[in-house]
């Protein structure tokens, strides 16, 4: 064994699964094992690592994992240790991960930190996904053990147990740190940790009166600074409330906030001061808890609620337990053990017997002889989950470029064209390409890492689209000039019906909770306005949002807009679906493959085969039209498509970007790998595959050029063309990056 590879969170990075891999990875290198880290960037800040961090990885950015395992393969380790904790990776539940794994063509021992009995569907499939990448898994609890085996069916080759590593913390000099800490002749109770809701501090501080009024020198320490993803939701709320509690109940003497996030040296002092250790944990499900173990190895009595992993270590008189959201129970045990010096020392004695055998030297050769073990059987049978290949080597994703994307946006919002590259604010703005606007920055919440600078585009697209509901009608308006004056009191169907398919998409997926509360506001605002929308393509795009908003919520006035719309959309080809012209009207124009991919969608979601027949058909029709030779050639705009034939040129950016979606619907819902052929087909469009061999998509801009004509391609790159490649690159990278899971 020459060298080992540990990925997660490092330090200065603030988080336990940053401690713990820091920890960890001295533990190895104490048993003569030469490491590496690979760090996880947190998506919030700039990171200056040490010089052990030999590769990182942004958060958000899927490029990131690819580009490690690359990294890993080729860099001559032996194996890689991966620290799981959902929030520590990007995508949804921290599927970003999957995509490093599957890369990797070494031995992969993963720790899971969090193992969930009731997962939702998607937690679940990703740690499904991670355990089969995964030649080795370690729990740091036995709970955990026991909910891979009944919950996940994991093989009893496949896990192993091994606990959280401790420090050797000093314990002498107690009276000598009170008084450096100012709490001489102080009964000292202590809670340490990033700080959020599920720490239930109010529980505790609730428990205090009665204690201080049998104990009056007793002053509690909450020691540690707010959890940074909370700051950036909630700020110092948390806090402040905890703050406010304290002086309700007159505390303020005995409730000490010490605001940082402190080093293990700094930590150790209060550990060694403190007379008992307070965990008030919420709930119950937590499979491990660095600051537990650390508390044990100070030799300090506990007082916890029953979470699982407190349930396990404390047991044999190791520590005290009270019921979840106690107080009165709490003050109890306090008083208790502030009463019986003898109890206080016989649980810390039997908590510092178990925590001895976790000190970090041996956890760490325990993790070498599991990594030992694993390479040795990993060269005798490889895992066969490895990828080899994500796509045909013929075909290639361009980067993710944002720079037009920004360079089109102002504060109003997105404006609709430019002259070259430069905006051109003559033509002002409009709710369709705000709409569309929106809707790929909730799908950019993946796939970047400067989440501060997404956010405060995603503010800018919702805020046009708030000031363009006219409340006077109910409806809204497109068009706004320059001069922000609206140039209509309401907007064509087209717009309403793609605003409540951004809309109910954001409330479907966003993951911040101010977008989500303000897109749920506007959808809500908006519904009545929808039943005059007839057009079938805007049916198609409203058909889109309901969908979309019904997979977050079971709302029933929705559901029964969805199949009324439904069943009208389907209605439009009651006549001409059996005929050579299927088309439910004599010219089809522009748009067109969002019908069919809204019918498809809608009858897997409602479970009527029928809509989705009918949608496939459609869909087939459509392709026929529009594929020569292999080549996506879109129905132009100047004479569009009619009986009588096809008008070539011009061809827009927007056809390429509804095929994509719609012939991806339709794989999803036939599983026939045709679909994905002419996705990509259509997809190669923009990079030159098409009947001119033009190139649509700027490299250099990240924008995208405005259509083919027949004398060559449209040097403007608008909004309307630059957010139809933008989401057709990240819809399409998606589905390959999907493929193979």
């Amino acid at each position: 064994m020459k060298r080992i590879a540990l990925v997660g969170s490092y330090p200065p990075r603030k988080c336990g699964i940053a401690t713990f891999t820091h920890d960890l990875n001295k533990g190895i290198k104490q048993n003569g094992i030469e490491t590496a880290i690979v760090a996880v960037n947190d998506g919030i800040q700039q990171i200056t690592y040490p010089h052990e961090v030999e590769f990182e990885i942004d958060q958000n950015e899927v490029a990131s994992y690819i580009n490690a395992a690359s990294f890993l393969n080729t860099n001559n380790f032996d194996a890689v240790i991966i620290q799981h904790e959902f929030g520590i990776y990007g995508g949804r539940d921290g599927s970003h991960i999957i995509q490093l794994l599957k890369r990797l063509q070494i031995p992969v021992i993963t720790t899971f930190h969090t193992i969930l009995d009731e997962p939702s569907s998607n937690q679940r499939n990703t740690l499904i996904e991670i355990t089969k990448l995964s030649h080795k898994i370690v729990s740091i609890s036995q709970k955990g053990i026991e909910i891979l085996q009944n919950h996940y069916q994991v093989s009893e080759t496949k896990y192993r147990h091994i606990h959280h590593g401790v420090h050797k913390i000093k314990t002498d000099q107690i009276q000598e740190t009170k008084q450096k800490l100012g709490i001489q002749a102080k009964h000292l109770l202590l809670t340490f940790g990033l700080l959020s809701k599920n720490k239930s501090i109010e529980v505790v501080i609730n428990a205090l009166p009665e204690v201080v009024r049998q104990y009056p020198d007793t002053v509690y320490i909450v020691l540690g600074a707010t959890h940074p993803h909370v700051l950036k939701r909630e700020g110092e709320e948390y806090r402040h409330s905890l703050i406010r509690l304290v002086r309700k109940l007159k505390l303020e003497k005995h409730v000490i906030f010490i605001d940082r996030f402190v080093s293990n040296t700094e930590l150790f002092k209060y550990l060694n001061a403190c007379d008992i250790y307070i965990m008030s944990y919420l709930g119950e499900k937590q499979i491990s808890s660095g600051t537990l173990i650390y508390t044990m190895s100070a030799g300090k009595p506990i007082i916890s609620t029953p979470f699982w992993y407190a349930k396990e270590m404390l047991s044999n008189n190791r520590g005290l337990f009270f019921d979840f959201n106690n107080a009165s129970q709490l003050s109890e045990k306090i008083i208790f053990l502030l009463s019986n010096k003898h109890q206080r020392d016989t649980i810390a004695k039997n908590a510092l017997a178990l925590a001895k055998k976790c000190y970090w030297p041996k956890i760490g050769k325990q993790y070498i002889d599991l990594v030992s073990s694993t390479v040795r059987q990993a060269v005798l049978s490889p895992t066969h989950h490895q990828l080899v290949a994500e796509h045909s080597p013929s075909f290639t994703l361009p980067p993710l470029n944002l720079h037009h994307l920004r360079v089109l946006t102002d504060s109003t919002g997105i404006l609709q064209h430019s002259r070259f590259n430069i905006p051109d604010r003559s033509h002002g703005y409009c709710l369709d390409d705000n709409a569309r606007a929106l809707l790929l920055a909730v799908l950019l919440q993946n796939e970047v890492q400067d989440i501060d600078r997404l956010n405060r585009l995603t503010n800018i697209y919702l805020s046009f689209i708030d000031y363009a509901y006219n409340t006077s009608n109910g409806m809204f308006r497109n068009f706004l000039s320059y001069e922000r004056k609206w140039l209509e009191e309401a907007g064509s169907q087209d717009s309403g019906g793609r605003i409540m398919w951004a809309l109910g998409y954001t409330v479907s997926n966003t993951v911040d909770s101010n977008f989500y509360y303000h897109s749920k506001h506007m959808f809500n605002r908006a519904l009545e306005g929808c039943h005059h929308l007839s057009h079938p393509r805007a049916i198609a795009y409203l058909v889109l949002g309901f969908m979309y908003y019904l997979q977050t919520h079971r709302d029933t006035n929705v559901l029964k807009m969805l199949e009324q719309k439904t069943n009208q959309l389907y209605s439009y080809f009651d006549h001409t679906i059996d005929t050579e012209w299927i088309w439910h009207d004599g010219v089809v124009t522009y748009g067109n493959s969002r019908i069919p991919q809204a019918l498809i969608q809608a009858g897997m979601q409602l479970n009527k085969p029928h809509l989705s027949e009918r949608g496939l058909k459609i869909l087939d029709w459509l392709i026929g039209k529009q594929f020569a030779d292999s080549i996506f050639v879109p129905i132009g705009n100047k004479g569009w498509l009619t009986p009588q034939g096809k008008a070539m040129f011009d061809q827009q950016p927007l056809e390429a970007h509804g095929m994509i979606d719609a012939c991806l619907q339709a794989e999803a819902y036939t599983n026939n790998e045709k679909y994905e052929e002419y996705a990509l087909q259509a997809f190669a469009w923009f990079t030159g595959e098409n009947i001119l061999s033009e190139i649509i998509y700027d490299f250099a801009t990240g924008g995208c050029r405005d259509g083919l004509h027949a004398t060559g391609v449209n040097l403007n790159q608008g909004a309307e063309s630059t957010l139809s490649w933008l989401i057709s690159l990240i819809r399409i990278s998606q589905y390959l990056r999907n493929k193979n899971k």
